[in-house]
């Protein structure tokens, strides 16, 4: 590979790393038990649906993770710690996911519905990491990956997860200036 392509590369990874704010003193928080309660009942639905029919590989890895963004997005909304601003991002991603209608509807695709949902999930977990110590935000994931490695990758392969045009539109919703 040459100097300017190698460059080129880091320059387009660099763009898709979340910016992270630098960390602060962290203050312990104790979470509700319904919170753990409704991560198991979704990601016991989730992995259903995945049995189901047959779902296996690259797709039943990003199908999994939504309970863990879900959840997480749900719990910095209620972070004392969490700024308003990233409150109301992590909102509208919850939002979205709750929505009976989005770009790619769960009623029509049911599991595979969920992709443009974890898609904004990442999106809006990006904003959020701008403004909100990266500590916290691990603090409340439960996922098995690294958080940035998720963001990072899923950000990556949005487009071929879901196509150009609707990844687009998801950026759009939570990357405006």
């Amino acid at each position: 590979m040459s100097d300017a392509n190698e460059e080129r590369e880091q320059k387009t990874t660099r763009e898709l790393l979340p910016a992270i704010r630098p960390e602060a003193e962290l203050v312990p928080l104790v979470l509700p038990e319904k919170h753990q309660r409704f991560y198991d009942k979704l990601r016991a639905r989730i992995e259903a649906f995945i049995r189901e029919k047959g779902i296996n590989g690259k797709l039943t890895g990003y199908l999994l993770l939504a309970p863990d963004l879900f959840v997480l997005l749900a719990r910095l909304m209620m972070d004392k710690r969490v700024s308003l601003q990233a409150k109301a991002v992590a909102g509208i991603a919850v939002a979205y996911f709750i929505a009976p209608v989005d770009f790619i509807p769960e009623v029509v695709l049911t599991g595979l519905g969920l992709m443009d949902d974890i898609i904004l999930a990442v999106y809006a977990l990006r904003r959020v990491l701008a403004d909100v110590d990266e500590a916290v935000v691990r603090e409340h994931w439960n996922g098995e990956q690294d958080l940035l490695a998720v963001i990072t990758r899923i950000i990556r392969e949005a487009d071929e997860l879901v196509g150009q045009k609707i990844a687009g539109k998801l950026k759009k919703v939570l990357l405006r200036k």
